[in-house]
């Protein structure tokens, strides 16, 4: 299995600190995001994706890796 590094800083600029986020499945665009992870997920289904990714936004500036 190929690991990839993907920066979503650019992404998630903008999207408050703490905020859950759900992100296409490519990681394209933010699908919804809100202070509740279950509503993220909802909305971002809703819209059409199945399996988005979702994550939440550092309160401090940091490297993340999934």
């Amino acid at each position: 299995m190929a690991t990839a590094i993907v920066d979503l800083f650019e992404l998630l600029e903008g999207i408050p600190a703490g905020a859950w986020v759900a992100i296409s499945e490519r990681q394209h665009s933010v699908l919804a995001y809100g202070a509740d992870a279950q509503s993220v997920l909802s909305e971002a289904q809703a819209k059409g994706e199945d399996q988005p990714l979702i994550v939440r936004v550092p309160e401090q500036a940091s490297s993340m890796f999934f």
